[in-house]
């Protein structure tokens, strides 16, 4: 079987061109820190900034794939063929003392006199805790400045456009605690972005700052989010929560304070039934039940289509209201990748359900689908509950991730956002990873103000986010769950605890609410003194639906209840499994799987096979090539790591089942059908970790609009409830296959980079690089410098992208700065007879924001509109925004940028998915183009191996790690490479590659050269231009490095790039400064020069 490329051959790159070019353009270290407290005193930093003046920098080594490639000794080789290896070789660098201060930004982005509580009163910040560690031999300080750097204003190196204004508006680290790995940096609320339409905050740019470029960074080991604050200016920006569980409990005729437990349940399998079994369970729960929600998978497949199961649900509701007196809950899923297909879904369910309209939540899955999907729901149904699903989410907030953000604060975000309810797991007493102090995650959700773990959070009156505990709960687990978190007024979704009860799905939801009632019988004293669990056992000795939850779900009994048999008068009885029996008549269910809470009994052999799913699950005999001809699977494969003690191929099969029709139990429902669109195990390797699981094509999600794939139901199967499985150390993608059939039902892109050269006068095939740049500094110009600086690039250059947090800040608005760069693409096209290009940043957490700036764009580009291409940030906002862009601008470029990636990506993390997968996913959704680092040769995370994903991007069918995919005419995507590049790296770049056709944007690159812009955009075209002479054997049998000093003889600006980016000249060309004629010369910085007048 196909093994993953030494893990993408991480390790090599990391010893060598990693570590190079990480040290490469500038950016590190200084001196060391340390700071004893977490909230310092003033007397306490000072003590850390004094010890702080005294260290040195220990010289890194040089290396890698850089070196590798440009240095090569010997004979030039020939054409290289893909899966060439480039040998090495490490040149030590001495570093100057002038390169060493502009490594260290830590005079400009830290100061670690602010106070606090002097922040927190001011009100202009956004404050973040973070835990950070530097990679080995950086200094602390020096990164944490790198890190705020490149979370606001600032980069690698000095570019020539920093202002007085844009010093005004640095991040600054205001607190650092090396030895607790704690860092805080306080963001000028100036930063963020703001809507064209009405002035509101938008979540994703919080998001692209916070946890942007700063995931990917070559200097940082980890980054991750424990904490943020909003000051109450910045909080009222955003929507917050529109109706909660207040809202159900009047439904509910519970009241509007203090209501407790709503009880709920999924519809479990999750997926796999019909519309009238549907609709049957649906109303054999409501029996006894107040609320149901579609599992997040659940939509509208070609099985179970929403037009013919949404009728189904609302007649029985209609039933059980009549018949039981009682108002009905449902919570229909409309997440979709495009936001006019929720809204559709929306309209319909409440065109269905008609006078019961109230009683329809609207669920949307906000990992995955991203915040743009929420705010959709959020504005387009402001009176509906908006129930936010988080599969998937355990990828970053998990406590094995080191990177993103941690559960509570994605939680946090949640209630900013405006989202009614929020799954928060269950604090460790469910199925799912969790920790009992979880609870401090519902604080946070429900009270006026709360404390985090670094910050105090006053939400001036904004409604609260109700916490949903769903994830292997039962009966039997409720009473110490609120009994930890000191109340019951949650929302429970209790699929096995409901579906899986002996009796049914009716005594299975009369035993939840029993078990609320238990603990407060207990709580208020009527057993008397005695333990929570003998309580519990006093009130099932009365209740015989809570009874049956005893006999039902024994393993629980044994661990939480001992002696429970005895107490209640039975002896040597076993599970019985729900599976086995007829629900409607009478069902019953099967034993828990998960982790223990107190050392268990020998489990019967029912219990064991109950928790080995393998049976049906996983089909070892089924063959990759037979399932690939026949075109009826989507395939995945995984590196895999059951938790110890679990076994690997029933922890497969357990997977396998959680992302498709599956749980952790039997339940009652599962009819033949359902077992006919298993996901299968078809493939393990448990000595290399490796898992395929083979996925029917039914199983996902479709428009009700246009019958077309969405991206959000991929993911929500493949990497989402299994993200956070108990019996599961970690799950990552690293490859996926989609047939034929499959793969034409997404967009794929409209247009790329031929169109890019169409407009350049290269023609349509091999058009080869197209020179672009960044506007930096990233944050901090105003419109008409932001102008100037379009100008000056555009005098040499191709193409500027917006940075991606740059879109309508308050001293940079978007109506003030957009036609400032129409007049410098006018002008510059006059002057230099050369097309031009922009992309504008469209990204906004309101899908009609982005249509709004879209088209304000195109309104002032006018005839010149096809050079502007539209940037989303597609990982912070998530996929519904790139389609959002996609389909309502099908003819413009879509520029994919990725910030914030890498709390998944990255080669450290071992859940969600692979830079390599996130990228092909780019493709399938319709990405023109899309940010794929550099492969090792920047500043960034990346391997030279990193090439397969150009490949994948760009050829007609294409090798990952463990598939081959055609593509079958599907436009290719192009990859836009960035992060530390410059003129003298794009050589070794290319030949790694392999071609040129891809699309640069250097901002130090060419903001940071020392004659400014114009001269910097030229050198990055003769860094191609050298390549392409050297390739052609134009000087000769000599290695790449010696022929680009060749051409940087006779060619004045990429000479120039030698002169300003000294310390990469060193380590890629040993022996310039003498071959070029230059001896003891130090670097200089762009920034003491006036570029306006030097360009």
């Amino acid at each position: 079987m196909a093994q993953r490329s030494s893990k993408m051959a991480i390790a090599g790159a990391a010893a060598g061109g990693v570590a190079l070019l990480n040290a490469a353009s500038a950016f590190v270290a200084a001196p060391a820190a340390s700071q004893p407290a977490l909230r310092g005193t003033p007397a306490a930093q000072a003590q850390a900034q004094s010890a702080n003046a005294g260290s040195s920098l220990s010289t890194l080594a040089a290396g890698g794939a850089v070196a590798a490639a440009a240095v090569a000794a010997g004979a030039r080789p020939g054409r290289q063929t893909r899966s060439t290896i480039l040998p090495t070789t490490v040149v030590p660098a001495k570093e100057s003392l002038v390169t060493l201060k502009a490594l260290d930004q830590s005079s400009r982005y830290a100061d670690l006199s602010l106070d606090e509580a002097t922040l927190i009163k001011n009100g202009k910040h956004v404050l973040v805790a973070y835990i950070m560690k530097p990679k080995a031999g950086y200094d602390y300080l020096a990164t944490a400045a790198h890190f705020a750097a490149e979370s606001s204003t600032g980069t690698n190196v000095n570019v020539c456009t920093t202002d007085d204004f844009t010093k005004s508006v640095d991040a600054l680290v205001y607190y650092i605690d090396p030895d607790s790995e704690e860092m805080k940096i306080a963001y000028p609320t100036l930063l963020f972005d703001r809507n064209i339409i009405d002035g509101r905050g938008m979540m994703c740019s919080f998001l692209t700052l916070a946890i942007g470029n700063n995931q990917g960074m070559g200097d940082v080991e980890y980054g991750k989010i424990y904490d943020f604050y909003l000051p109450p200016s910045f909080l009222r920006l955003y929507d917050g929560p529109g109706v909660n569980v207040e809202d159900m409990w009047r439904i509910l005729g519970k009241g509007t304070s203090n209501g407790g437990l709503v009880v709920g349940t999924i519809i479990k399998p999750k997926l796999g039934l019909q519309p009238k079994p549907f609709g049957e369970a649906c109303y054999a729960f409501w029996q006894g039940g107040d609320f149901i929600k579609n599992d997040e998978p659940q939509g509208n497949q070609v099985f179970c289509q929403m037009n013919e199961c949404i009728p189904e649900v609302v007649k029985a509701m209609r039933a059980c209201i009549k018949e039981t007196g009682v108002g009905k809950l449902f919570s229909a899923n409309i997440t979709a990748d495009d936001p006019n297909e929720m809204i559709a879904r929306g309209k319909y369910c409440m065109s269905q359900f008609g006078p019961l309209s109230e009683n329809c939540a609207f669920l949307v899955d906000g990992y995955v689908a991203g915040g743009t999907a929420v705010t959709c729901a959020r504005r387009n149904f402001p009176k509906q509950f908006l129930h936010y699903h988080r599969a998937g989410h355990g990828s970053v907030t998990s406590p094995q991730t080191q990177r993103g953000y941690t559960a509570f604060v994605h939680t946090k975000i949640s209630r900013v956002i405006g989202a009614s309810g929020i799954h928060t797991g269950t604090m460790s007493f469910g199925k799912m990873e969790g920790d009992a102090s979880d609870k401090n995650i519902a604080f946070m959700l429900q009270d006026d103000e709360a404390d985090g773990p670094y910050y105090h959070q006053e939400w001036e009156g904004m409604k609260q986010t109700t916490p949903i505990i769903s994830g292997g709960m039962n009966a039997l687990r409720l009473p110490a769950f609120f009994e930890n978190l000191g109340h019951s007024n949650v929302i429970l979704t209790a699929g096995g605890g409901a579906f899986g009860h002996k009796d049914g799905p009716k005594p299975g939801a009369i035993s939840c609410r029993q078990g609320e009632e238990a603990w407060k019988a207990w709580r208020s004293g009527q057993y008397g003194n005695i333990s929570l669990s003998d309580g519990v056992i006093e009130f099932a000795k009365t209740h015989e639906e809570i009874k049956g939850a005893f006999l039902t779900f024994q393993k629980d009994a044994d661990q939480i209840y001992p002696g429970w048999k005895e107490k209640l008068g039975y002896t040597g009885e076993s599970s019985v499994q729900a599976a086995s029996f007829d629900w409607a008549k009478k069902a019953s269910a099967a034993a828990f799987v998960g982790a223990s809470v107190a050392p268990a009994k020998k489990e019967s052999s029912v219990s064991r096979k109950a928790l080995d799913q393998s049976s049906r699950y996983a089909d070892l005999s089924l063959d990759e090539a037979t399932l690939i001809k026949n075109g009826k699977h989507v395939l995945v494969a995984y590196i895999m790591k059951p938790k110890a003690g679990y076994d690997y191929l029933a922890t497969a099969a357990h997977f396998a089942a959680e992302s498709s029709t599956g749980t952790n139990v039997n339940v009652c429902t599962t009819d033949d059908f359902t077992k006919s669109v298993d996901a299968l195990v078809y493939y393990i390797d448990p000595d290399s970790e490796e898992m395929k699981i083979a996925y029917p094509t039914l199983l996902f999600d479709r428009n009700i609009i246009d019958g077309r794939g969405m991206m959000c139901s991929f993911l929500t199967l493949a990497i989402g409830n299994n993200q956070g499985m108990g019996d599961v150390e970690y799950g990552k993608i690293y490859d996926f296959y989609l047939p034929p059939s499959f793969l034409r039902l997404y967009d794929g892109p409209g247009v790329n980079v031929e169109d890019m050269w169409r407009i350049l006068g290269k023609g349509t095939s091999n058009g080869g690089l197209v020179v672009g740049t960044i506007i930096k500094p990233k944050l901090g110009l105003q419109p008409k410098p932001f102008g100037e600086a379009c100008y000056a690039f555009w005098q040499g250059g191709d193409f500027i992208k917006n940075d991606e947090p740059q879109g309508n800040q308050v001293f940079c608005q978007m109506n003030e700065c957009i036609p400032e760069v129409v007049k410098a693409m006018r002008a510059c096209i006059k002057e230099t007879g050369v097309g031009k290009l922009f992309s504008a940043n469209i990204t906004a957490d309101d899908p009609n924001e982005m249509i709004a700036r879209g088209k304000y764009c195109m309104s002032q580009f006018g005839p010149l509109s096809e050079n502007c291409a539209f940037l989303v940030d597609g990982y912070v906002a998530g996929g519904t925004a790139v389609t959002c862009a996609r389909r309502n601008f099908p003819k413009q470029f879509l520029h994919y940028h990725r910030a914030g990636h890498g709390s998944v990506t990255s080669p450290q993390t071992q859940r969600g998915y692979t830079a390599f997968v996130h990228t092909k996913i780019s493709r399938v959704i319709g990405a023109s183009g899309i940010h794929t680092g550099t492969m090792s040769f920047g500043k960034m995370e990346g391997d030279a191996s990193d090439k397969n994903i150009a490949f994948m991007l760009q050829d007609d069918e294409a090798d990952g790690p463990y598939y081959h995919q055609e593509w079958e005419g599907m436009k290719q995507t192009t990859p836009i490479i960035s992060g530390g590049m410059n003129a003298l790296r794009l050589p070794a770049f290319f030949e790694n590659l392999g071609h040129s056709n891809v699309i640069l944007t250097a901002g130090g690159g060419a903001f940071g050269h020392k004659d400014g812009p114009k001269p910097g955009a030229i050198s990055c075209r003769q860094g191609e231009e050298a390549w392409k002479a050297w390739r052609s054997g134009q000087y000769g049998n000599i290695s790449l490095s010696d022929g680009v000093i060749e051409f940087a003889k006779t060619h004045e600006e990429i000479k120039g790039a030698f002169l300003t980016f000294q310390k990469d000249a060193d380590q890629i060309y040993p022996g310039w400064k003498e071959k070029l004629g230059y001896t003891g010369e130090s670097s200089v910085q762009a920034a003491s020069f006036d570029w306006a007048k030097k360009a």
